[in-house]
């Protein structure tokens, strides 16, 4: 488990949920339980492999705990609050997303038409805690991460405010969680990407993120236009509460979501989402 870089993935075999990492045509099984958070905290020491299987034997699943708590930030590329019609924030604004909102790579996005005909995407680079983490401060804030993968912060656009009282002069609010939270609108994945040289990036904000729509470009940017660092992230979320290992951190979307664009996702689109030096996610509209 010592190797530069490694991915980290949960897959369906033979009925049970197992954590892995794959190797070619192969997944060394290294827990035969769902318990991410358990091998999470362990990546620093010689995790020993249970067992070798077929990867065509398993299937992947989305690497998310289904206990894990997922934060996601909001105007974080100055691009995308120009696009928005915001202003950049003077601290980071967090919200919440559950682990049932998420599909994993190959899967499909559930649109949820009933609730929403403005169904977004917001391609965004994740990182993923590994040990509990309070009060980091932005020197040792990743010392606390244990990798990072792409994700997919799906949006229903047109519930994402809530009208206070009726009529014309009626005052809006924010309503994050019909906006952000719907089941299976979301992606993450493939896997998690672990080791000092994924994190040696994250410290330099050498990442970028790129999402394609039906294989054209529609997002693309690099973390360094970022308004917060990772590492500011993780002191201001840390602060205000204990993270966990497994727990699931969203740094912001770049300029080009849909919303912009007059472009919201229909049945059969299909969708890339990019972390440079990661393997790609990709999930279809049901």
């Amino acid at each position: 488990m010592k190797n530069p870089t490694f991915n980290l993935g949960r897959y369906l075999l033979n009925g049970n949920t197992v954590i892995g990492r794959p190797d070619n045509e192969f997944i060394d099984i290294l827990s035969e339980s769902d318990d991410l958070p358990r091998v999470l905290g362990l990546l620093e020491s010689d995790i020993p492999v249970i067992r070798r299987v077929c990867a065509a034997d398993a299937t992947l699943l989305v690497p998310l705990d289904p206990r894990a708590r997922v934060f996601s930030i909001a105007v974080n590329y100055p691009a995308h609050g120009a696009e928005a019609k915001v202003a950049p924030p003077v601290r980071p604004v967090i919200f919440y997303k559950a682990p049932s909102n998420f599909v994993g790579h190959g899967g499909e996005l559930n649109p949820n038409s009933h609730l929403t005909s403005k169904f977004d995407y917001e391609g965004e680079i994740a990182v993923v805690i590994g040990s509990t983490c309070k009060n980091a401060t932005e020197e040792n804030a990743l010392s606390f991460v244990a990798g990072v993968c792409a994700f997919n912060d799906g949006s229903a656009r047109d519930l994402s405010k809530v009208s206070l009282g009726e009529g014309e002069s009626a005052k809006t609010w924010p309503d994050w969680t019909a906006n952000k939270a719907l089941d299976g609108g979301s992606a993450m994945g493939p896997t998690i990407t672990c080791g000092p040289q994924v994190l040696s990036a994250l410290g330099e904000r050498s990442l970028t993120i790129t999402t394609r729509l039906n294989g054209e470009q529609v997002q693309g940017e690099s973390m360094k236009a970022m308004i917060f660092s990772t590492e500011q992230i993780i002191a201001t979320l840390s602060s205000y509460m204990t993270l966990l290992p497994g727990d699931v951190i969203a740094t912001g979307t770049p300029a080009g979501v849909g919303v912009a664009r007059n472009r919201f996702l229909t049945s059969g689109d299909k969708l890339e989402f990019e972390v440079s030096g990661l393997d790609v996610l990709q999930v279809q509209v049901a």
